[in-house]
C-alpha cells in the first residue's frame, strides 16, 4: 500500500517578526496514488507565500484534469511542467509575476508506484529505492545566487525531472525546502532519508504526520531560521 504525508512549520527567523510561512504543501490521494507538492516562496519577494500556494495547488489541478493515471507516462515532463508554469501564471493576481517567485517540488505516483518528479529552484528529492539512496536533485551550476524559481525563470533547462518506481517494502521518497536540504551535510543524507523511514514504518499515516510536524517544529540544528517543509511518499506493506 502507498501512503504518504506532509507538513510545513514556520521558521523562527519568521515568528520572530510575526511573519508567517513562505513554505507551502499539498499531499493528496489520486485514484490509489499520491500527488506530493512542495513550495518555498523567495523571502525577498513581497508575496511569495502566496506564491508558493498557487504553485502546489496549481500543479495538484493540472495532475488531477489527467483522464487517467498513465497519462505522464506518454506527456514529455516538460509539456507537464509548461502546463503547470501556466496555470501559475494564471492564479497570480499581480501583474509583475516575480513578486510571488518561488521553488516547487512535485511527485507524482501512480497506484502500481510508477513516479515521476519535477524540480525547479532549492531544495532537495532524495529517494530510498531497493535499498539504495539516490539524490534525484542534481548538483548546482552556474553561479552560486543564480535564481530558479517561477516567475523568475521561463526556460525548461531551469527543472529537472526524473522517474522511479517505488515498488518494495520500505520504498520511499522524500520532498524537502531547503529549509531542511540546507541543514543535512551531503553524507549524512542517507542517514536522514532512513532515520525518516523507520519513523513512519512504526506509525499509522495519522501518527507519521505528526511525528513529522513535531520533528520539523523541533528542529534539532542549532541557530535555524528558516521555515521547514517535507512531504513524503513511501510503501507501508504491514496491511498487505
Amino acid at each position: 500500500m502507498l501512503r504518504a504525508v506532509g507538513a510545513s512549520v514556520t521558521g523562527p527567523g519568521h515568528l520572530e517578526v510575526n511573519e508567517g510561512c513562505q513554505d507551502a504543501h499539498l499531499v493528496k490521494g489520486w485514484r490509489g496514488g499520491w500527488i506530493a507538492a512542495v513550495a518555498d516562496g523567495l523571502g525577498s519577494r513581497t508575496h511569495s507565500a502566496q506564491g508558493a500556494q498557487v504553485a502546489v495547488r496549481s500543479a495538484q489541478a493540472v495532475v488531477r484534469e489527467w483522464e487517467s493515471t498513465s497519462a505522464w507516462r506518454t506527456l514529455p515532463a516538460r509539456d507537464v511542467a509548461t502546463e503547470i508554469y501556466r496555470r501559475w501564471l494564471q492564479k497570480v493576481p499581480w501583474s509583475d509575476k516575480s513578486v510571488a517567485a518561488t521553488t516547487l517540488l512535485l511527485a507524482i505516483c501512480d497506484v502500481d508506484g510508477y513516479t515521476r518528479v519535477w524540480q525547479i529552484g532549492d531544495g532537495l528529492i532524495a529517494s530510498l529505492v531497493n535499498g539504495q539512496i539516490k539524490i534525484l536533485t542534481p548538483e548546482r551550476g552556474g553561479f552560486g545566487n543564480e535564481t530558479r524559481a517561477l516567475g523568475v525563470d521561463t526556460a525548461w533547462s531551469a527543472w529537472h525531472s526524473a522517474d522511479l518506481v517505488l515498488g518494495n517494502a520500505d520504498d520511499t521518497l522524500l520532498l524537502m525546502t531547503d529549509g531542511i536540504s540546507d541543514d543535512i551535510p551531503q553524507d549524512l543524507i542517507e542517514g536522514f532519508v532512513c532515520a525518516v523511514r523507520g519513523e513512519f514504518k512504526k506509525r499509522s499515516r495519522r501518527g507519521a504526520r505528526k511525528w513529522l510536524q513535531r520533528e520539523l517544529t523541533n528542529w534539532a540544528t542549532p541557530g535555524h531560521s528558516d521555515d521547514k517543509t517535507l512531504a513524503a511518499i513511501f510503501v507501508d506493506r504491514r496491511n498487505s
